[in-house]
């Protein structure tokens, strides 16, 4: 039997991918009979980066919009996630599992968590390790296309073998548009959160209805 584990989130996270256009539309329920909207991409198990173990090669990516606007991420690895996983080179500072939404297609907000030459999608969510604690986070980087700062929160995720998953309240992410760009993706940190050309894109999985 598989432990499965739930961590209290904490602490930064950070984003370094491409957005996709993805539509939601396939009808589900949740156990209380509420619709949801779900979509889901799959990718090919071994096509991960610099060797990498299999925790680290995302194989499916589901997204869940519920009834009240809330989304649940999960994210299926080729491997079980190890309870205390190496840091697999490049990922000398961290690896991390996340997903991004690109809400805008015709905006791209350029700075934190990355080098202020890249820009990234709107929202990201995490699931991290830094060789001594898992924490799960999601960062707006909406005020970044206004001169503010990115805002970062912890949310809630849990690990249950080969799969990662996190809850992204509406709270947090409001109104969205009924079409927008999202993947899921590993990535590695060599150095610190934003330092120079420090991140390094492991694997990815991008929706394309």
């Amino acid at each position: 039997m598989r432990s499965k584990t739930r961590w209290t989130p904490a602490g930064p996270m950070a984003l370094a991918a491409l957005g996709a256009v993805a539509v939601f539309g396939v009808a589900s329920a949740t156990e209380d009979g509420a619709p949801s909207e779900v979509s889901t991409v799959s990718d090919p198990v071994g096509d991960a980066l610099f060797k990498a173990p299999a925790f680290q090669d995302v194989v499916f990516v589901e997204v869940t919009k519920t009834a009240a606007g809330d989304f649940e991420l999960l994210m299926e690895m080729a491997g079980p996630v190890p309870v205390n996983p190496p840091l697999p080179p490049p990922g000398k500072s961290e690896i991390w599992w996340q997903w991004a939404f690109d809400l805008d297609p015709t905006t791209f907000p350029v700075g934190y968590p990355l080098l202020k030459a890249y820009g990234a999608p709107e929202f990201a969510i995490y699931v991290s390790w830094d060789g001594a604690e898992f924490a799960g986070a999601a960062i707006d980087r909406r005020p970044l296309l206004t001169g503010g700062e990115a805002i970062t929160t912890p949310v809630t995720f849990s690990i249950d073998g080969t799969i990662v998953q996190a809850e992204l309240p509406y709270t947090l992410i409001g109104a969205v548009p009924t079409s927008f760009g999202w993947l899921g993706a590993t990535l590695a940190w060599s150095g610190p959160v934003g330092s120079s050309e420090a991140h390094h894109l492991v694997d990815i999985a991008i929706f394309n209805p």
